[in-house]
């Protein structure tokens, strides 16, 4: 059979090592097992499977063709594919007669291609650490590990830094290739021409190598197969063009960095992940400390802390500031932090000439692969004012479905643009941030968004024309083209929208009547707000969004949005009173306040100053209590609106009660009666009924108190207000209390701490449980009043109220710390 026969065969193309390997795996055989069958030297069989042989001894072909069963073809297919392999004939061996001796390539030089490592590398142990479990581990498979984590995290660093700690572990060699998956379009290596590089890096003449990319895979799976060589393949685009460059023996080690955390090769190939987050602050003050010198930075503490902070703690931005301090030795480093902080928003500060260290640059590789959608949500969460967001906040940011943002936050997720930060709880950091800020930016001074021929990634969430097509915004500004700032404006919009309505209802689940707060109006189109199944459900959100609201309320004011922050705050306010943020309360109020001045509506402006008046009662500022009454009362007359003017009553008789102005208070609070039971606010007139009873017990009028009492209590618990439950009880069993008869306050105490605690009314709990204390002293149940009072002290330190110096007053000079909980009424 001619070469060209064997080309027609299906063999043809095929390597002499490659042939070999495919028969002797046919035959189930070992190299041993075949050598052993042949009569020839089981490295032999090593050289020829690994094409290192020029010219195979026909000899020893003959007894390996035997040995493996070949038929007449395949003995055919064999001595042609040696021939086309050959290389000129060299002087025949006397030792052989006319046979051709082996001619066997000269061992090549050891492969060492790892780049310089990163002077004074810094931190990263616990990622060191992971490194060596997951390329240290016993024989069973190549050994690969991912290092993953957004741009400019220093996953490149890491992955050289323990392979130049770990060259002694591979014999054989180092391999190292740039992938390029995130450099620019078209730019990523294919993979068969990295298998050419690595194969020749390895010693195999180019003609030998195929040019298939399968074939190529093939032959370097069988050079790597019997060595020990570290593979790093550096900034790779998916698993697909990994996968193609993995050896297949036990002994060689793989690590891969890439932006996208690469779950197949995990899935599929058992490859371990380390994940590299933001430095810690410790961390980043090393690295400057290693490139500008430990005693330039503990000079200046303050700025090197706020550098740390201007560069978000991501390595490649600490590296670019330190960078510009090192080419500038007589720049103070305060000057330093003031250029990066007022460079920070568009990234100015940490720009470069180099493409590979520029941060706007590199930053742009993982932004430019992105989907139009994927792409679009990333913009825009730059729109979202809070520290982190959910799925459903992201759902209303981009007016689109949970499902479907919740894919487009897998993408972000994998590409290392966000971070997961608790579960269900998505974040980027501030330099991230800013970059989400440029692209569009850059899009509008080319004309690309919001241009009438939809010139935006088709698709694209919150863009002008992939919305309107898609129905998702539903603005007609932004369907009709007005642009970027269109989408994002509509998008701030909707978040705002989401948390106002989400707070609303949050607010009624915690047992405040609705008459008490300022309805939101209609929500924007596109806006999935939430809503708690219940008052547990709604404390958990608002412990959860605590932050982000406050963020959001500042984000309100500052576009203007006066209306919306005022009925933010109405909604907002009882969570933080009841948990005890008395500080942040107040501060809510007077931004409240301000936002009210700004609409220029009576209700609202009545409504944010009877807002301060307890609070400014309770910080002993009875004259500015009195002037927030006078302006609420006046404005609520000028608006004539009767609720308003019965809640100012109200709350200016809770104030006369913390100034002990008793028989005022009761005034105010007989004199709320009437408006609200004209404006027929029920709920409110059980509060009402309960202030007044509380007026009279501490005025002695207990008979009359205890009928006000009851009366309020009927009425809440037809309408099963349980937040008035509790103060209503409680006040029910101060009246037992005077009255003398210790059992029956003991029981009411008890039942109002049920209602509050189980509601998590921290504050309110404390009180009850002085007022217990008391109680079960005079009951001579001295024991079980020293344990009321430390819980309720210890509520209160927790709390920082003010009201903890009452407590301590009551408790033994020994018995002064709050403990641990104990039962208040133990058995």
């Amino acid at each position: 059979m001619s070469a060209e026969t064997a080309e027609g065969s299906g063999e043809a193309g095929r390597s002499l090592g490659t042939l070999l390997r495919a028969w002797r795996d046919r035959a189930l055989l070992t190299q041993e097992q075949l050598a052993d069958r042949a009569g020839v030297n089981a490295r032999t069989i090593r050289r020829l499977e690994g094409d290192l042989v020029e010219r195979p001894r026909a000899a020893s072909l003959r007894l390996l063709a035997d040995a493996l069963g070949l038929d007449p073809r395949e003995q055919d297919v064999l001595t042609a594919v040696a021939r086309s392999q050959a290389v000129p004939a060299a002087e025949p061996d006397e030792r052989d007669g006319d046979e051709t001796p082996e001619v066997v390539v000269p061992t090549p030089p050891r492969p060492r291609q790892l780049p310089v490592g990163v002077a004074g590398f810094a931190g990263r142990t616990g990622a060191l650490e992971e490194l060596d479990r997951h390329l240290d581990a016993g024989a069973g498979g190549t050994r690969i590990c991912v290092v993953t984590g957004t741009a400019g995290v220093g996953k490149t660093s890491l992955a050289l830094h323990w392979a130049h700690r770990a060259r002694g572990r591979f014999e054989d060699g180092e391999l190292y290739l740039n992938l390029q998956g995130f450099g620019p379009a078209g730019d990523a290596v294919d993979p068969r021409e990295a298998l050419g590089a690595f194969l020749e890096a390895m010693g195999v003449p180019p003609r030998r190598i195929p040019e298939g990319p399968a074939a190529r895979a093939a032959l370097y799976r069988t050079t790597l197969a019997d060595k020990r060589v570290l593979v790093v393949l550096d900034n790779a685009r998916d698993a697909e063009q990994v996968r193609w460059l993995l050896p297949g023996g036990p002994d060689c080690g793989v690590i891969v960095t890439s932006r996208r955390s690469l779950s197949g090769l995990i899935t599929a190939e058992g490859a371990g992940l380390v994940t590299l987050d933001l430095l810690s602050r410790t961390e980043s003050r090393d690295l400057l400390a290693h490139r500008l010198g430990r005693d330039r930075i503990e000079a200046a503490p303050a700025a090197t802390d706020a550098i740390i902070d201007a560069c978000a703690r991501l390595p490649l931005a600490l590296a670019i500031a330190a960078g510009r301090a090192v080419t500038s030795p007589v720049l103070p480093l305060d000057a330093l932090a003031a250029d990066l902080r007022r460079d920070g928003g568009d990234l100015g500060g940490l720009s470069t000439g180099d493409p590979a260290t520029s941060l706007r640059l590199v930053l742009a590789r993982s932004y430019d692969v992105l989907p139009g959608d994927v792409a679009g949500l990333f913009r825009l969460l730059a729109v979202h004012p809070g520290p982190d967001l959910t799925v459903a906040a992201a759902a209303s940011l981009a007016g689109v479905d949970e499902a479907r943002v919740s894919r487009l936050l897998a993408a972000l997720l994998d590409a290392h643009l966000i971070t997961e930060v608790t579960h269900g709880r998505y974040a980027c950091h501030d330099l991230l941030r800013a970059f989400a800020l440029e692209p569009a930016d850059r899009a509008v001074k080319a004309g690309e968004i919001g241009a009438a021929d939809g010139a935006a990634k088709a698709g694209e969430i919150g863009t002008a024309d992939g919305a309107a097509k898609a129905g998702e915004i539903g603005a007609a500004d932004v369907a009709g083209g007005a642009g970027e700032a269109a989408v994002r404006r509509a998008a701030a919009d909707r978040v705002l929208d989401h948390y106002l309505h989400t707070a609303y209802e949050a607010a009624l689940r915690l047992h405040v009547p609705a008459e008490w707060l300022l309805p939101p109006g209609p929500p924007a189109p596109g806006v999935r707000a939430e809503s708690p199944a219940g008052h547990r459900q709604a404390l958990a959100w608002f412990q959860a969004e605590h932050a982000v609201l406050a963020a959001v309320l500042r984000q309100a004011m500052a576009d203007g949005r006066h209306a919306q922050a005022v009925r933010l705050v109405s909604a907002l306010q009882f969570w933080l009173m009841r948990r005890g943020h008395r500080q942040e309360h107040l501060d809510c109020l007077r931004v409240a306040l301000e936002a009210a001045a700004r609409t220029g509506d009576q209700r609202a402006r009545a409504a944010t100053h009877r807002w301060l008046i307890p609070v400014t009662a309770e910080r002993g500022e009875s004259d500015q209590a009195y002037t927030h009454f006078r302006r609420a009362l006046a404005y609520a007359r000028e608006a004539g609106d009767l609720a308003e003017e019965a809640f100012s009553l109200f709350d200016i008789g809770l104030a006369c009660v913390h100034g002990g102005r008793m028989e005022e208070a009761l005034g105010h609070a007989g004199a709320a009666l009437e408006p609200l039971r004209a404006a027929r606010l029920t709920a409110t007139e059980a509060y009402v009924l309960n202030l007044i009873a509380w007026c009279r017990c501490a005025l002695g009028d207990h008979e009359r108190a205890l009928q006000a009492g009851e009366k309020a209590l009927a009425i809440a618990t037809e309408r099963g207000d349980e937040s008035v439950r509790g103060h209503i009880l409680d006040t029910l069993g101060m009246i037992r209390h005077h009255r003398g008869e210790h059992d029956d306050a003991i029981t009411h105490f008890r039942r109002a701490l049920a209602s509050c605690g189980a509601l998590g009314h921290r504050y309110d709990e404390a009180e009850i449980l002085l007022h217990l204390g008391d109680t079960l002293q005079a009951a001579g149940r001295t024991g079980q009043a020293a344990h009321t009072w430390r819980r309720s002290l210890a509520i209160l330190v927790e709390l920082g109220h003010p009201a903890a110096d009452d407590v301590r007053a009551r408790l033994p000079d020994h018995d002064l710390s709050p403990a641990t909980p104990e039962p208040v009424f133990p058995e």
